[in-house]
């Protein structure tokens, strides 16, 4: 999904006015006539313009505005973008392999990736990046965008890091080779009790595919019989990859997608005897990020009465990119088809040809009270009904309806809401943290420890916030509202420590989507 939605809607109305004046001057000025109007236009603005603009930007702009009025996801992408889209799609880039974020102006490394060139060098969680290459990179309001310039570079290459470290009485000098570092998509995999496995998808990149096939493997050896796959906020990806993991979950023969377009023929996808996990009991989580690769995933299983869907309505985006590179390194995402669902709906969202209008729509539907809506499973009336294999009515023209629906919880407390989005709340988690990351590792010295054992209640939470503006918020809460203060706490603390998995194993003792699926899988 696009979030630029201005700038090429800008282009447009300045690409527009463009051609008129064109075409007029056009009509008085034999001079010109063998001239397109789009060079005349940026002739006129930079000749005329009372600012400096260059033929460069312009072009960009006039490209813009052409692929912003055909529809939402056709789109220009600059050299450097197409650079890092890349990287995303491909699934890795090379750099030296650490996660971090920048608080209190300083780079804290949440996680080294295993077996990567970080964590070959020696660096830990918790590490404090504080020169790269000689240079201060603390306490000068460094962004994002240039660690990761500063960071990443060409395999082979070599970057040297200075750390400070809590407890080392000496700051620590690493050399780093830089390599190649996978991108991964799968974010988790454990089981959920002992029978019943997770699978959390963020992405539809090159390799998850492969990482999804693994994780299923993996989990079958530890018991697993149904699946709970997680695609919230997975917002797409490959299609062809959609297809293979599909097809992992559906018996052979079975229609998966089909795509057609003007200048493209109609292609049908089916599942081959690609036997992974196609026949033991599934549920999909979508929501409203759920998008593209997602929705056709989740249109397969749904369609073909292969498992049951959970959670929220799916973002709508039923159209196929095809990127075309341009000779100065940047690209066209050109939309060359619609793809459908087995039953045969296109899930795209209406456009009309309005941009604005289009996103709007999208932000009205994740902020909609829906609980009359869907109280009882009902449905838009202006949703188009299709059939499923068994006969179940499905919805197409605007996402995929889920056969769950998780409501929007419009209960919880302003103060409740306010402590869990107030930047005091991960300041004292990280700084908790950071102070007693080894209190915590000999108290619990592995994830199983920390999960089973560590109960941040109202005494845990008085004992160590007594005395901050943030406790005086917490009292405020009433007990069952703090009580989700504290899973949290100990969800963020549990990432901090043991890794990203350990996240989602706290959070889903308290996620009303995998609570639900649980409770189907259970009687079903």
């Amino acid at each position: 999904m696009r979030k630029t939605v201005f700038i090429p809607f800008l282009g447009s109305i300045l690409f527009a006015f463009g051609l008129w004046l064109g075409y007029t001057l056009h009509r008085t000025s034999s001079n010109e006539s063998n001239t397109s109007q789009i060079e005349q236009t940026i002739k006129l603005i930079t000749e005329n313009y009372v600012d400096s603009v260059s033929d460069s930007i312009l072009k960009q702009y006039a490209i813009e505005g052409m692929l912003e009025k055909l529809d939402p996801h056709s789109s220009y992408i600059s050299a450097e973008q197409f650079k890092k889209i890349n990287e995303d799609i491909e699934g890795s880039f090379e750099g030296i392999g650490i996660q971090f974020r920048i608080q209190d102006d300083t780079i804290f490394v949440i996680d080294v990736i295993p077996n990567g060139p970080s964590e070959k060098a020696g660096l830990r969680r918790g590490d404090r990046i504080i020169e790269v290459d000689g240079k201060k990179v603390a306490g000068i309001n460094i962004t994002n965008e240039q660690v990761l310039k500063m960071l990443k570079g060409p395999k082979g290459t070599q970057v040297q890091v200075k750390v400070y470290r809590k407890n080392q009485r000496k700051n620590i000098t690493y050399t780093i080779t830089r390599n190649v570092i996978p991108l991964h998509s799968v974010d988790a995999s454990f089981m959920l009790n002992a029978t019943t496995g997770y699978i959390k998808l963020t992405t539809f990149n090159a390799n998850a595919a492969e990482e999804t096939e693994k994780a299923i493997q993996i989990l079958k050896k530890q018991g697993m019989q149904q699946l709970i796959l997680d695609l919230r906020n997975n917002g797409g990806g490959l299609l062809h990859v959609a297809i293979e993991i599909a097809d992992m979950l559906l018996p052979i023969g079975k229609t998966i997608v089909y795509t057609k377009g003007l200048n493209r023929k109609e292609i049908f996808e089916k599942s081959t005897n690609y036997d992974v996990f196609a026949h033991e009991k599934l549920v999909v989580l979508i929501n409203e990020f759920s998008a593209s690769a997602s929705e056709i995933v989740a249109g397969a299983i749904q369609d073909n009465d292969r498992g049951w869907i959970v959670g929220r309505r799916s973002f709508g985006k039923g159209l196929v990119q095809e990127q075309f590179k341009l000779k100065d390194g940047s690209a066209i995402r050109l939309t060359v088809a619609r793809y459908y669902t087995p039953s045969g709906r296109c899930i795209q969202r209406p456009y009309n040809q309005n941009t604005e209008d289009y996103y709007l729509d999208f932000y009205k539907q994740i902020s909609a009270d829906d609980s009359l809506l869907f109280k009882y499973n009902t449905y838009p009336q202006d949703s188009t009904p299709y059939f499923t294999v068994s006969g179940r009515k499905v919805y197409g023209g605007g996402g995929i309806y889920p056969d769950y629906v998780i409501l929007h919880d419009f209960n919880i407390q302003p103060e409740l809401f306010e402590t869990f989005f107030d930047q005091a709340f991960f300041s004292h988690l990280y700084t908790f943290i950071e102070n007693n990351r080894s209190t915590f590792l000999r108290s619990y010295p592995n994830e199983k420890d920390f999960l089973q054992h560590f109960n941040p209640n109202d005494l845990w939470l008085k004992n160590t916030f007594t005395d901050t503006s943030f406790y005086k918020k917490l009292l405020h809460l009433n007990p069952k509202e703090r009580e989700e203060v504290g899973f949290f706490f100990k969800a963020y603390m549990a990432r901090e420590i043991y890794g990203n998995e350990s996240f989602f194993k706290v959070i889903s003792t308290i996620d009303q989507s995998i609570q639900k699926a649980l409770e189907i899988l259970k009687r079903n």
